[in-house]
Formats: structure tokens, sequence, C-alpha cells
């Protein structure tokens, strides 16, 4: 491949200075004329039956336009399974859900009256977690699931509380264990964890002749489009939503939150706009959480460190309602598939209910919570082996080639570089990494691995303008929010295309203008929108090369478009820049040049067996990477501070590498706070005690001093643009069991929970140790 321009090249972000100067238009900067303010009048109970709603005192505040509760909204919505009401219906199931919704002409009459809305409620048992809600005649936080409509991604048990289930089978796990020489079982827990994105849900809607128009931060635009026109009855053409930028997403801006309550109220105010925008308090209670899980895990090796089985049980606490848990589920499932070779692997999967808030995508969509798990597998076994844990990683590392537990030839691996990479920068001995500091603390070392999938099948489409002045605009529906796609597009465009960067921009996202796009998650948008985006420029090119053999008076065979230059082989041998197009007279009185290009997976997509859940390719693009951490325990406090952190992830080509560093190093924060802090705490009633940013304990920047080694490594994938993977998730998978099998080999005893706090620490350490 000649020199490149653009692409691997670390170019300043488009969307920089909008950011810095403060002139980006996020979700509750927007706002319309005529516009009341929304407020929601919520649950204090995790599990109760709704008596009587008396809404006389509110209806009497200044203001108050309009009060809703479920007697007049009897309307359920859902990703996967339609099972939640926009407004509690003769029940409530968890603690925040949403009772009544306000509408008035100030936020502070709306909040008031929210206040004085008196519900009268019977306290229900509450379904409080995965023990309570699988016992034999528990109580059911749905009593029929017939009751309601879902997709053939959920899989729920009749008469139960699990909302789906997954399994994968591979080999004959049973028959391994009993031969294997070596057979570990063990069971990790993870906390509930809240996005804590920087921006609440917020959403402005007004109803009109147009349709139902809604301005929100939304993830994934055209899902909730489909999702508001099936709820209300409506054509997609009366559902337009048009995009702010997000906040901060990491999947809690994936679903519908805030849009349906106030849609309620717009579509009965006929235009009036009404905008809801949450608090903190209600962003814990109200809108979605990385689910806890419990994981089982058997794995056998022999001898000669040689995996050969591994079972898997994973349930998942997915809260109330279905919401994402069906997807998080089925990723989570071909995660624990592992980045190793497992000629035997068992995987199961249960979502389960219970009154608690509503499990949905969270960044890793699930690896995280089993890499945490089979990584610290990895550890014990090599310890069990008396092998080093790097050497026994490496010798069952998945290479090119190999057959993966769920069936698949692999292509485009770059695991085993990723660990060669950061076991250098971590500064790994072999067979000794613990160490007493001068101050007493007991210094450790850890490494993890992993494998993950993106969303499979899955469309994405791309619209590429050439305007008259010879600047660009390319028009798709993936938002940015934060992961440079606002970047990354115009550097892939302009390198195929081979016009400047800047002549570049990306419209905003509209469902009434931009072309169709399934969602901005599973660090999918790079490789899906970046490949549409090549097939965009083709179509663009096949174009150019009929206006300049018009122009020229020659067939189109004798026109060739090089490095951004249209050139006649033949005769004059005339040429035309592509920046220069505008002014050299080809675009006049000509058809537009306009470049189409839709991309599905669909057809590399094949369906899991019936019986065994085996996919041959279950997903477009694996991602792979390992990380390690260097951290310091104080055995007197439990106190766990990490010194370095080292990360290597096969990004297959980094269309901007600073981009891709700033993604890990992100995501790598983001992975110390689920390790080492970040948990929701209930009572014995199923409700949140520390739902604000001063008792769920986020990572600042405080935390963030210790130096993180970035490094990339480029397995080229065939299928994506220049070769390119994805990045925005895979940076937080590893990080936790990094951590964890650090703290491990400081403490020489391990944690099977997360977070690890200090006082967990504490127990391994005694509290006292002989430096």
């Amino acid at each position: 491949m000649s020199e490149l321009n653009y692409v691997g090249k670390s170019l300043t972000r488009k969307d920089a200075v909008k950011k810095l100067t403060g002139s980006a238009v996020f979700g509750a900067d927007v706002n319309l004329p005529g516009q009341l303010y929304a407020a929601v009048c919520r649950s204090p109970h995790a599990h109760a039956r709704i008596i009587s709603i008396d809404t006389e005192k509110a209806q009497k505040v200044k203001g108050v336009k309009l009060i809703l509760t479920g007697r007049e909204v009897k309307t359920y919505y859902g990703q996967f399974m339609r099972d939640q009401p926009i407004l509690a219906i003769d029940k409530v199931r968890y603690h925040g859900e949403p009772v009544a919704v306000i509408a008035a002409d100030t936020l502070e009459s709306a909040r008031i009256a929210a206040s004085l809305i008196d519900v009268n409620y019977e306290e229900l048992p509450p379904v409080l977690n995965i023990d309570v809600a699988l016992k034999e005649n528990a109580v059911l936080v749905h009593e029929d699931w017939n009751g309601y409509k879902w997709s053939a991604a959920a899989k729920p048990t009749e008469s139960s509380n699990i909302c789906d289930r997954f399994h994968l089978e591979n080999g004959n796990p049973d028959k391994a264990f009993l031969s294997a020489d070596t057979v570990i079982e063990n069971t990790y827990e993870t906390a509930m964890l809240q996005h804590a994105t920087m921006e609440t849900h917020t959403a402005t809607v007004l109803y009109d002749d147009s349709g139902l128009t809604v301005w929100a931060p939304a993830q994934s635009p055209f899902m909730l489009q489909e999702q508001l026109s099936e709820v209300f009855e409506l054509p997609l053409t009366k559902v337009r939503m048009i995009t702010t930028e997000i906040g901060g997403g990491f999947g809690n801006k994936y679903e519908l939150r805030a849009e349906p309550l106030a849609a309620i109220l717009a579509m009965r105010l006929r235009g009036r706009p009404v905008k809801l925008t949450f608090e903190r308090h209600e962003e814990f209670t109200a809108t979605g959480v990385r689910a806890p899980c419990r994981i089982y895990i058997k794995t056998a090796a022999n001898k000669d460190g040689t995996l050969v089985a591994q079972d898997t049980q994973v349930y998942w606490d997915t809260g109330a309602y279905v919401t994402t848990g069906p997807r998080v589920n089925y990723n989570a499932g071909f995660g624990a598939c592992t980045p190793y070779r497992i000629p035997n692997m068992r995987i199961d999967g249960y979502c389960v209910m219970t009154n608690k808030p509503l499990g949905t995508a969270y960044r890793g969509f699930g690896a995280t919570e089993v890499a945490w798990a089979y990584e610290s597998q990895m550890d014990i076994i090599a310890a069990r082996l008396n092998m080093d844990a790097v050497e026994f990683r490496m010798k069952n590392l998945l290479d090119e080639g190999d057959t993966s537990p769920s069936g698949e030839v692999v292509n485009s691996v770059g695991v085993k570089d990723c660990l060669t990479a950061v076991a250098k920068s971590i500064g790994w001995k072999a067979g000794g990494n613990l160490e007493v500091m001068e101050d007493g603390r007991i210094r450790g070392k850890g490494v993890a691995c992993f494998s993950k999938i993106t969303g499979t099948p899955s469309n994405s489409s791309v619209i590429i303008k050439l305007n008259n002045d010879s600047t660009v605009t390319i028009m798709q529906g993936g938002k940015e929010m934060g992961q440079g796609v606002e970047t990354i597009m115009p550097q892939i465009v302009a390198e195929s295309l081979g016009v400047p960067f800047e002549n570049v921009c990306m419209a905003p996202v509209d469902t009434l203008l931009s072309p169709f796009e399934k969602t901005t998650t599973g660090s999918r948008l790079t490789f899906h929108v970046g490949s549409a985006c090549l097939g965009a420029v083709e179509d663009m090119k096949s174009q150019i090369k009929t206006i300049a053999s018009e122009f020229w008076g020659i067939d189109e065979s004798n026109i060739i478009i090089q490095d951004g230059v249209i050139i006649e082989t033949c005769g004059k041998c005339r040429k035309v820049s592509l920046s220069e197009i505008g002014k050299s007279g080809m675009l006049k009185e000509q058809k537009p040049v306009i470049g189409r290009y839709s991309l599905t997976t669909l057809d590399i997509f094949d369906k899991p067996d019936k019986e065994t859940g085996t996919s041959k390719r279950p997903t477009a693009m694996w991602f792979w990477g390992a990380q390690a951490a260097d951290v310091a325990i104080d055995p007197k406090t439990g106190e766990v501070s990490v010194l370095k952190m080292a990360a290597a992830h096969d990004v297959g080509k980094a269309i901007n590498p600073s981009n891709c560093r700033q993604q890990i190093e992100g995501s790598v924060i983001m992975g110390i706070g689920s390790a080492l802090t970040e948990e929701m705490i209930f009572d014995n009633k199923a409700r949140l005690l520390n739902g604000n940013l001063v008792d769920f304990k986020v990572p600042t920047s405080m935390d963030a001093s210790m130096p993180i080694e970035v490094t990339l490594i480029e397995k080229p994938h065939p299928e994506g643009p220049f070769g390119a993977k994805g990045i925005g998730e895979p940076g937080l998978v590893p990080t936790a069991a990094a951590i964890g099998n650090a703290i491990a080999n400081a403490a020489g005893s391990r944690l099977m929970n997360l977070p690890m706090k200090p006082e967990h620490v504490l127990s391994l350490t005694g509290g006292d140790h002989d430096a």
C-alpha cells in the first residue's frame, strides 16, 4: 500500500473546538418557544400495589397544565419485550418507577406538583436478588410472560423469573472433566454499577401536524424512532429523532427513558413542546445499570498446561424489566468463549428478574464480567500447575487459523502480541512479581486477556455528497459520543477519495434526513460505517468518471481517478484534481454527485444451532487484547494503589492512533472504578441507598494520575476499512481482571467479588504483615 495521507495519522478531532468552547448543543441545551417543563412522581417502593392516586393538590399548583398517571396511559414499550409501562399500571416493580408525570409552565412548578401527588401503596415482598428469584414458588416479578409481545431474541421461561436463556456447547465437557489432570471450580460475582454520565437523560418533544419530533442525546436514534412509532401507533414518517451532542453514553443512552414520558404529555398538549430532564438521583434509580451477575465456572487442564474444558454458568440480575438483558446475555455468552483454545466448552446464561433497577447495555455488554471470572481462573490454574501466568496463557491463546470454542476458524488474531506487549510494559518477571516496598506496602502484578464480539447482524448506510465547491458531506446515522466518529469517518473518506481532510464534514444525525444506522453500540461504527463509507466513495468515483467522460467527450474507460485526481489516460492526458473540480466547470448542469452504500453483516451470520447454540461465525469481527496492572496494597488498611496500567489492543489498523489511545485510557480509568470502588447498595426492601455521586464512588482526575502505557497492535481485518477494527469498549474488558490478579499476587490470596474495596483486601492481609 502506498503512503497514506490521513489514515494512520493523529489528526485533531473535528468536534474539539465546539466542545472546548462550549458551543456544542447537548440535550439540556434545547429550548423551544412556548416550552413546558415536566417532572416525574416516582415510587418510593421497590414492589407495591397501587391502591389509589390523588392528584388534587398537585393540580392546584400554579402553572400546572397536565398530570397523567397509568390510569390514562396504558401503554407498554421495550426493545426485546414490551413489558415496561410508560407509567406504572396497578403495580410498581422497582424503586423509582414512574407513577405520574406533570407538565407545567416552570420546572419549579412541575417538581412541586410531583411532590404533592398522593399515592396509596400496598407494599409487596420484593424479589431482592438472584437467589430469591430462583427459589421454588418464588414471587414472580411478572406473572405471565405471554401477556407481553416479545422478539425472538428473548427466551423467557414460563411461570418463572427467568426472562432469557443462552446456551452454547462444543465438544464433550463432561467427559473431558473426568479425564483431566486438574479441575478448578469457583464462583465469581460483580456488583451493580451506574453509568454515571456527565449529562443526565433529557428529551424535548413536540407534537404537531408534522407528527412527533424528539430532541434527545440518543445513542440509537433509529431504534428509538421505531419503538416510539410502535408505542404510539404512528407511521415512521410521523416520528422524527433529532439528536443532540451526547454528554456520555456508555450504553445508558441506548434505550428509551425520558422520551416516552415527555411524549405522552406532548401528544395531549398539541403544539406545546415539553422538556424533561432527569435529576441525578433519577439517573441512578430509573434509567439503567450494569446488571450484577454471578458466574459459576469450572475449568480443566492437563499437567503440561493445556486447557481441555470449561463450563460456565452466568446468572444476571436483570432487574424489574427485560430491557437489553437478552443482548447482554448473548454477548457475554460468546465472550465466555475466551481467547483460548478450549476444545470442550459449555456456556449457559440466564437473565433473572428482580425488583431492582433495570439492567441495560453498559460499555462491554457483559464481556467485562465474564473476563473477570475466566481470567481469574487462568491465574489459579497456572499456580496450581506451577506455571508462570504469562507462559500458561501464551501456551493456550488462539492464533491465526485456530478454531475457537464457538466453532469458528478465526483470523486477524493479535492477542499473543498484546500479551507480550503488556508483559514487557509492566516489567513482568516470570516466576516472581511480588515485592515488599520500603513503606511496607506489598506490590504485585497481574495480567489479563480477553476476546469480545460486536453486534451482528447489523446494517449501516452512508450517503456522501460532493458539493460544488469541492467540499464533501458525509450523511450517516452513527452518533458521536466521545469515540471520535466525526473525525474517523472524514479521515476514511478523505483518504479513499483523495481530497483534503479539512474539506470533509459530517452532517448532523436526524432520522428525517440521515440514512439508517442500527445503533451506536458494540464498538462497531469504525468497522461498519467506515466500510460503508468506502463503498459510497466507490459509487461516487463511478459517477465522477461518467461526468468527466461527458465533459471531455471521451469514453469512460479512458478515465481513472488516482490520489484524488481525475486523469485522462489517452489523447490530451488532461487532469483535474477533485479538490478543484468545482472550479473546472465539470459540475455545472450535471447530475449531483451523491455516493450511496449500505452494508449488512447478515450474509456472514450463521444462526446458532438450535441444539448446541454454536455459530460458525457469530460476529463480523472479534476484538482481542490484554492488560497488565502493577498495584500496591497497604496490609494495615487494605487500600489499593494502582501504580501503573499497561494496555495492548489489536485495533486492526489505527485510523487515528491518538484517538485510539484516548479511548483505551478512558476505558482503563472506568475499569479501575468498577474494580475497586463502584457499587450500588440497597436496603432489605430493595431501595437504593447511594444514588448520588458522593456515595457512589466513580474515579476522578485524582485517580487517573498513574501512568497508562498503551500499545496499539495492528493485525488488519480483511473486511475492515483499511483493516480497522473497533476500540470503544474493549479497553474496559480486562481491566478489573488484571487488577484482581495483581492484588491476588500481592496478598497471596484471592477475592472473587467486585468491587475489591479496602475492607475486602484487608480480609486477605489480616491487617498485619511482617515486612
